[in-house]
C-alpha cells in the first residue's frame, strides 16, 4: 500500500510570512498539529518549510501558553519562517506506507509533505499512518482474530488457505512476524469473517500448527 492512499490532500498551508502568534491560533482553531508552510508559484505552492506545534512554543515567551485563549494574532509577531524547519523531509505518492512510518520513527517527525513534480499534493501523519495499520489488520471490520505460532520455516497459510476453501470461509486479513529469532518460531495473525469455523483449531493441529489465541 501506497502513502497516496492514506495522505491528506490538499492540506491547509500557510505563508512563510504570517505571525507566529496567528498560525498559534490557527492550529488551535483547526486541531492541527503541523501546517506546511507554502509559497504560490504560477502553477501551484512551492514548499519552503513546515511548522509544528513544538516550533510555535519554541516561539513563544515562557510566561504565556501559545494555545490559550489570551494569544492574538500580534501577541509574537516574528514570522513563522523564523522557527520553521527548513530542511524538510518528504515522500513521493507511491511512497510504499512502511517506509513513511520508518522515515517518521528514525526522524522522530510528526509528519511527510508529498510532494509530486515538486508541487505539495498532499501530508501524511502519523494518525494517517495508525489508520493504514488499522485498515491492513481489518480491526474494524469485525470477525475472528487468530494468533497461530509455527516453525520458522513452515508457514501455517497454505493449511490456512485449504482450510478456508474448503469451509467457505472469508480472510479478511493476514500478516506474519518473526516472534523471536532465537526460538526460530514465526507468529501469524489472521481475521476471519464472522465467528471461528468449527473443526479450526484441530485442523490446525493436525497439520502442526498451534493456536495461540482466538478473539475478536
Amino acid at each position: 500500500m501506497f502513502v497516496e492512499k492514506w495522505l491528506t490532500p490538499n492540506p491547509v498551508t500557510i505563508s512563510p510570512d504570517e505571525t507566529i502568534s496567528a498560525v498559534a491560533i490557527e492550529m488551535s482553531r483547526r486541531k492541527l498539529r503541523h501546517f506546511p508552510v507554502c509559497e504560490p508559484t504560477r502553477s501551484g505552492q512551492r514548499m519552503v518549510g513546515v511548522v509544528a506545534k513544538f516550533d510555535i512554543a519554541r516561539g513563544f515567551p515562557n510566561d504565556l501558553n501559545p494555545f490559550s485563549v489570551e494569544v492574538t494574532e500580534e501577541s509574537v509577531p516574528k514570522p513563522v519562517a523564523s522557527v520553521m524547519t527548513k530542511k524538510v523531509i518528504t515522500v513521493a505518492p507511491d511512497c510504499p506506507i512502511e517506509e513513511a512510518a520508518r522515515l517518521l520513527r528514525s526522524h522522530r517527525i510528526g509528519c511527510l509533505p508529498v510532494l509530486q513534480d515538486g508541487q505539495l499534493i498532499g501530508i501524511v501523519t502519523q494518525s494517517d499512518l495508525f489508520e493504514a495499520f488499522i485498515s491492513l489488520t481489518a480491526a474494524k471490520s469485525g470477525g475472528t482474530r487468530i494468533f497461530i505460532e509455527s516453525d520458522f520455516d513452515d508457514s501455517p497459510v497454505p493449511a490456512v488457505l485449504d482450510f478456508c476453501r474448503a469451509n467457505r470461509v472469508e480472510i479478511l486479513s493476514m500478516m506474519s512476524f518473526h516472534e523471536n529469532r532465537l526460538r526460530r518460531r514465526d507468529m501469524s495473525i489472521f481475521r476471519f469473517h464472522g465467528r471461528l469455523a468449527k473443526g479450526f483449531i484441530p485442523a490446525m493441529a493436525a497439520a502442526g500448527y498451534r493456536v495461540v489465541s482466538v478473539g475478536e
